[in-house]
């Protein structure tokens, strides 16, 4: 009885086995050919998968109304910590008073951080860099 309980072990687990070899060749196979697939026109040879890469690629492939609607997301989303060499600007929903010298506005041109700005302003949007505390 034992000798055939291992038998019939055997043959279950070598089915399995060369089920599931067979299952990972048909997919491989079913993979390689949607990469390799090659069309015939005009006698020459177009790679489809390589074709639908380069669309995709492209910059192009969105339409200009979502490339509207993702610029204006982009634009109109406060970012969460704006990382300067200078360093790091936290935004603030009630901005303090700060000398115009500590203040950089980077909406107008010319402005630019320092190491004394403590307050940035960027698309409308107010930054402070928090105090060491030592």
């Amino acid at each position: 009885m034992n000798k055939r309980l291992r038998t019939i072990v055997v043959v279950l687990g070598l089915t399995v086995l060369v089920g599931g070899v067979i299952t990972v060749i048909q997919s491989q196979t079913f993979a390689n050919e949607t990469i390799t697939g090659a069309k015939v026109t005009d006698n020459s040879n177009v790679n489809e998968t390589k074709a639908r890469a380069k669309a995709t690629d492209d910059s192009n492939w969105l339409s200009p109304e979502r490339k509207k609607e993702l610029n204006h997301l982009a634009q109109s989303e406060q970012p969460h910590i704006l990382l300067t060499e200078h360093g790091d600007f936290y935004p603030v929903k009630v901005p303090n008073k700060y000398p115009s010298d500590q203040v950089a506005n980077l909406d107008n041109d010319g402005e630019e951080i320092t190491a004394k700005t403590k307050q940035v302003i960027l698309r409308n949007f107010t930054y402070e860099k928090k105090e060491e505390e030592n």
